[in-house]
């Protein structure tokens, strides 16, 4: 038996093991970098049962953990794609053979923008980022937003004032055709309104990791 047609008997069985144990969960496939969860985007709707790292069932994912596993058919998604069910919102973030499926719990709704460059070249009016000349580049995608330990290090006027906190962002990649590329420096405004700035960006099999630091106003 050849490794694809064992890998597809394997994830027949996962399934059929969801069936039982799993809640129904739907699988949107982002086709773009507006609103992955928009109707247009929905795949199906299939079985799914999450576990930690423990594969008996006896723990949860840890605290600050947000990686869980899914029993579930994977013939039916692929890396990249959104599960939205009764434990909440999920990104697919890899697809290991014979293995369960890796994912990502999300907890923030998250717009990503880029400043634009100067309006016209020498000198301009203003240098600074203006709400109306940022590029859009992610729109109401659910991301996994941690804290990333303390503040930034460089604390404010008075002794002992704390740095703007940082964050530890985990985001799936859109590939292909649709595949962008995310910078230092990019702005992050989650669903309740606060900015933040990318310090850093990692992109990895697993989707895009950032390091970002709350922009103080």
């Amino acid at each position: 038996m050849d490794a694809a047609r064992l890998n597809d008997r394997v994830a027949r069985g996962l399934g059929q093991a969801a069936l039982r144990i799993g809640d129904p969960y739907d699988a949107y496939r982002p086709c773009g970098p507006l609103a992955p969860l928009a109707r247009t985007n929905f795949v199906v709707q299939l079985a799914v049962a999450f576990h930690g790292e423990d594969r008996d069932w006896h723990r949860s994912a840890r605290y600050g953990q947000p990686l869980w596993f899914a029993i579930c058919d994977n013939a039916y998604t692929c890396p990249g794609d959104y599960l939205v069910g009764p434990l909440g919102t999920f990104f697919v973030a890899a697809q290991p053979p014979l293995l369960p499926t890796v994912c990502v719990q999300t907890n923030r709704l998250l717009r990503v923008t880029r400043a634009g460059g100067a309006r016209a070249p020498g000198i301009n009016a203003y240098g600074g980022v203006q709400q109306g000349e940022q590029d859009l580049l992610l729109d109401a995608w659910p991301a996994s937003v941690l804290a990333a330990g303390g503040g930034s290090g460089h604390g404010g006027p008075l002794p002992g004032q704390p740095g703007p906190p940082s964050m530890t962002v985990l985001l799936p990649a859109l590939r292909g055709k649709q595949a962008l590329e995310l910078r230092q420096g990019d702005l992050i405004t989650d669903e309740a309104g606060s900015v933040s700035v990318v310090s850093s960006v990692e992109l990895s099999p697993l989707g895009w990791r950032l390091n970002a630091v709350e922009a103080v106003v």
